[in-house]
């Protein structure tokens, strides 16, 4: 297993469970120093209203996105700008992408193009072509 010096941790919100959030952070952590962990989501939706205590308690920055207009990807674009600016900043060895929206495909997809190493974490039913697209 690899030993990464520094990981950035990205969590959707809108596709994680909240209930399993702690074991996904124990299970990076077994391959590395999480330096970074930002979780993204409209933290006024009922949907979301649970998680505050809990990104305290772990320590996670929330970003907060407004969704401008129902039903549109507010939130992964948010997640996609944050990960770009991670990646330009040379400073990590792996990004995580915990979720198991394959919305995320492309952009798993385009941080290994750059040489970092993409971490997937996801439910059993994340799409093929997203797990393919990440290295572990």
């Amino acid at each position: 297993m690899e030993n990464f010096q520094k990981i950035a941790v990205l969590i959707d919100a809108d596709n994680t469970q909240l209930t399993k959030l702690e074991a996904v952070l124990h299970e990076v952590s077994t391959y590395g120093r999480i330096v970074v962990k930002k979780a993204y989501g409209n933290w006024r939706k009922d949907s979301l209203k649970n998680w505050e205590s809990e990104l305290k308690r772990l320590a996670i920055r929330a970003e907060q996105q407004f969704d401008y207009v129902a039903g549109k990807n507010t939130t992964d674009i948010a997640m996609v700008i944050g990960a770009m600016d991670l990646l330009h900043t040379n400073m990590y060895d792996a990004l995580v992408l915990v979720s198991s929206d394959s919305d995320f495909t492309r952009l798993a997809s385009r941080i290994r193009e750059s040489g970092l190493t993409v971490i997937g974490m996801g439910e059993k039913k994340t799409p093929v072509p997203f797990r393919k697209a990440c290295d572990i």
